[in-house]
This record gives C-alpha cells, sequence and structure tokens, in this order.
C-alpha cells in the first residue's frame, strides 16, 4: 500500500464535518485522504469528525504528517476520485512537523496555477453570477491552488436562512469576477467570531493571498455539478 507523506493545506467545514487534503511531497500533488469507512453510498462516511480534523488535530492545516493509503474505490466519481485516497489506520501514521502558512505556500509553489479556470485543467463553467462549476464526472483535478493581489479579493455574507450565515468571496481575475462559497474552516471560523471586517483587516495587512481552491461534490439540487469553491486562505 502506498505511504503519503502530506502536508495539510486545505480543512473545509460542513456543519460538525470536515474533509482535509494536502500536498504530497512525495509526488507532488494533491491528495484528499478520506476515512477508513468511506463508501460512496454514504456521503457522511466520507468526511471526518472535529477529533481528526481541524485545530490541534492529526489534520490541522501546516501539519505535515505521514501515512498508509489505498487508491479510491471504482464507484468514487470523478473529478474527486483524482485525488481520493483511503487513509489506513496503522502504526505508520505520525505527524513529523508543522509548517507556517508562508512556508506551505513556498513549499507548494509547484502545485500553483495561472489562472482559476487552469486550477481545473480548463474544464470549469462560469454562469453570469459568477458561480463556477466544472461537470460531474468530469476527469480533471479538484483541487488546487491560486495566488493573487489583495485588491482582487473581497467578502460578503449570505443568509439561505433564518438564521444561517454563510461566507462567500468575490474574486477578480482580469475583470471577471468568481464567486465562491467559503467553507474554509479557519476562514469561517474567524468569520462567525469576529466577522467580515475581521478578514478584510487580514486582506489590507497581506502583500498577497494564497488560495486552495477545491470543488464540492454533487448534491441533489445540482446532481451533475461540482462547483467551485474556497478551502483555504493563507494570508502572506
Amino acid at each position: 500500500m502506498p505511504t503519503y507523506n502530506l502536508i495539510i493545506t486545505d480543512v473545509t467545514r460542513y456543519g460538525n464535518l470536515f474533509c482535509v487534503a494536502g500536498w504530497d511531497m512525495n509526488s507532488g500533488r494533491m491528495i484528499r485522504p478520506e476515512p477508513p469507512t468511506a463508501n460512496s453510498a454514504a456521503e457522511a462516511s466520507r468526511f471526518w469528525t472535529d477529533q481528526n480534523a481541524g485545530p490541534g488535530t492529526f489534520f490541522a492545516v501546516g501539519n505535515v504528517v505521514r501515512f498508509d493509503a489505498a487508491i479510491a474505490p471504482a464507484d468514487f466519481a470523478f473529478p474527486h476520485a483524482t485525488e481520493d485516497r483511503i487513509f489506513i489506520a496503522g502504526n505508520n501514521s505520525a505527524i513529523l512537523g508543522q509548517l507556517t502558512a508562508a512556508q506551505i505556500a513556498q513549499t507548494v509553489a509547484a502545485g500553483v496555477s495561472a489562472s482559476i479556470d487552469e486550477a481545473f485543467g480548463g474544464q470549469l463553467h462560469r454562469a453570469h453570477s459568477g458561480k463556477a462549476h466544472v461537470v460531474a464526472g468530469t476527469q480533471t483535478s479538484s483541487l488546487d491552488a491560486i495566488e493573487i493581489q489583495p485588491d482582487s479579493i473581497s467578502f460578503y455574507e449570505d443568509n439561505p436562512s433564518p438564521g444561517k450565515r454563510r461566507l462567500r468571496a468575490l474574486i477578480d481575475e482580469n475583470g471577471v469576477e468568481y464567486d465562491f462559497s467559503v467553507p474554509a474552516d479557519a476562514a469561517r471560523s474567524r468569520f462567525l467570531t469576529d466577522g467580515i471586517v475581521a478578514l478584510e483587516a487580514d486582506v489590507a495587512a497581506s502583500q498577497r493571498i494564497h488560495v486552495r481552491l477545491g470543488l464540492c461534490r454533487p448534491f441533489a439540487e445540482m446532481p451533475n455539478s461540482c462547483y467551485a469553491q474556497v478551502n483555504g486562505l493563507y494570508f502572506l
């Protein structure tokens, strides 16, 4: 079974469930480790809990970790199957070190794309609203990154239902605006605790911003679309 040495770059949160991903230093590519119980028939089985993911855990952003993992089952759909791996619990799992945001950005520089569309292999379809998706089943990447200037990004709050607060980001790329959901755990937590003004202050204090990009898996209302989202923000 393959052994991976991953820099954890992406931790996203959906309620009490987490998804994690990182840069494999052996292969120079992104990998998404999923729990040993992950199966395509039960969506929740493919997420981690706060016992394993988030600050202070094995899968915390910046951790350098080693673990064994298996190739995803044949029924795991693309584009996510490109990076999906099934974590194998055992004695070979270990935290090897920890990197700062600046060190992560430097180490994963080879995995930074020149544009948002390039990040997903030219397969991204942008709607007039600015929201963009990859067609479910497309064999392309579902994880990547870009780097932008601070004046290229802004944030707003979406309230899809009473009491529900969601963070979204607008990224301007050469005059074309993209509208992304932001499930990135750190940015989401900062938003819920301190508001958009705190993120705006982070932007203002930055010289550049490393943006982790990903795709959500299809859901009931949009079974054929994998929408692009922000998996992480490093204010550099």
